[in-house]
């Protein structure tokens, strides 16, 4: 029989997979639910979902669910390590409920807290190109005294293999990787701790882990060795991310996330979003996360908001202007097309003073009017009386107010006392990393509830 989930779970639990029996021919394992708060021990399993059809069968409490390929090689070789040391594991795409939005946008929500409270995260890469793959990449003074015949290979072609394997280029594996307390590698059925593995990374890239620290992190200022290193090693940048213990992504802002991870890659557009959301300051994931993840919402929709946000939080310039020319930031958001989609996506999210070239594509009159707002936005969100040209000559209309009546609404609970107790605690020196600390966020507030008070008085 096919196994169905019983129940959803809520915000508060968390489903984990207990092994039971693994072979070279069947996966079983028992589906459990338990309270977060409980603080369960488990592993959180970060790979890549891979590609086809899920044709491959495992067994949950005895029932038939199916998985592709590299999942079910993954569940093979890291669910027998986890058996041997008696911990449960974590795998977003059996835990969560794929099917189920509502329970997929809880889950998605906690995705940062499920990786950071797990004992550790196993990071499955693949199985390996030749046996013994991980041992045979060790450089030969710093392997044990076992000997091993690599067929011809150097272990620097062998790292090569590793360091760009697809799971470096997924969007989720930069959070899951970052907010752990530890990681370690599986390679088939072979481990390595990512310690170990970032010495070998440098030392295969030919660069120590102090040189790299101190380059800027692969901005065009790091250095010619750094540069190059980067270039041939995708890894790079994600493992050495860890190194200093102060995890600069967490202090950067959703402006500079999108620009840094625009070449991320996932299957759902929206992830790309979503994706970042766990690597943000408090203050500004609480704005964000008053819509978002919301799998209800199509791309279009995530992408406006999210553009909108961008727009409405940078009225203090401490980002570069946002224009059809900013090409990272736009591949960043997901949107892959040319000029005319970006007009039409800025012109939605509320560009103020943004401007169309006339003489251009996109021409005065009918054929610039036709981008109706209905056709991209609910049309329960604007008055059924709003024109196309009310809206499009209105420079208020933004997008914040017609998805939010209320500004107000954009404040998260516990806004206004998270700022007191950042600028009076002990925290008052960390790094937030969101345009130099809170003044472009409550400044954005502001605006918007201007906004929304001219357009009270105008009557729209």
């Amino acid at each position: 029989m096919t196994f169905e989930y019983p129940s959803a779970a809520s915000s508060d639990e968390l489903r984990l997979l207990e092994p039971v029996s693994i072979t070279h021919s069947s996966l079983h394992f028992n589906l459990i639910k338990v309270p977060r708060t409980a603080s369960p021990k488990y592993t959180a399993v970060s790979y890549t979902w891979g590609d086809g059809e899920a044709s491959e069968i495992i067994y949950l409490n005895n029932r038939q669910f199916r998985v592709r390929v590299n999942l079910w090689s993954c569940l093979h070789y890291v669910g027998q390590h986890a058996k041997s040391i008696g911990v449960r594991l974590w795998v977003d795409a059996i835990c969560i409920d794929q099917n189920n939005t509502a329970e997929r946008n809880s889950q998605v929500r906690r995705m940062d807290e499920t990786y950071k409270q797990a004992a550790h995260v196993s990071v499955w890469l693949g199985l390996p190109i030749i046996p013994d793959f991980v041992y045979a990449m060790v450089p030969d003074h710093m392997k044990p005294v076992r000997t091993y015949e690599d067929n011809g290979f150097t272990w620097y072609d062998h790292l090569e293999d590793l360091a760009n394997r697809p799971y470096w280029s997924r969007i989720w594996v930069i959070q899951e990787f970052l907010l752990c307390e530890s990681i370690v590698f599986f390679c088939g059925n072979t481990m390595m701790d990512w310690i170990y593995f970032r010495a070998v990374l440098c030392m295969g890239a030919g660069i120590t882990e102090h040189e790299y620290a101190f380059s800027s992190f692969g901005t065009p200022d790091a250095g010619p060795a750094v540069s190059s290193a980067i270039t041939s090693f995708t890894a790079l940048p994600l493992v050495m991310a860890r190194n200093s213990g102060a995890y600069p992504e967490l202090a950067r802002s959703f402006y500079e996330l999108l620009v840094i991870y625009h070449r991320a890659e996932c299957k759902d557009p929206r992830d790309k979003i979503f994706g970042l959301l766990g690597l943000l300051a408090p203050t500004e994931r609480g704005l964000l996360e008053r819509f978002f993840p919301d799998y209800n919402l199509s791309v279009d929709h995530v992408q406006i908001i999210a553009l909108a946000h961008l727009l409405q939080t940078n009225i203090l310039k401490t980002t570069p202007e946002i224009t059809t020319e900013s090409n990272e930031l736009f591949l960043g958001l997901g949107v892959k097309s040319g000029a005319a989609e970006r007009r039409r996506l800025l012109r939605l999210a509320g560009a103020e003073g943004f401007s169309f070239d006339y003489h251009g594509e996109y021409a005065p009159g009918e054929a610039a009017r036709d981008l109706t707002i209905s056709e991209y936005l609910d049309r329960e969100r604007f008055p059924k009386g709003t024109s196309r040209d009310d809206y499009y000559d209105n420079k208020g209309a933004g997008l914040f107010p017609a998805i939010v009546p209320d500004p107000e609404a954009i404040v998260p609970p516990g806004f206004w006392e998270a700022i007191r107790e950042i600028e009076e605690g002990p925290r008052r020196g960390r790094r937030l990393g969101f345009a130099a600390g809170l003044i472009p966020v409550v400044a954005a507030v502001a605006l918007v509830c201007w906004r929304y008070g001219v357009l009270r008085r105008s009557g729209t």
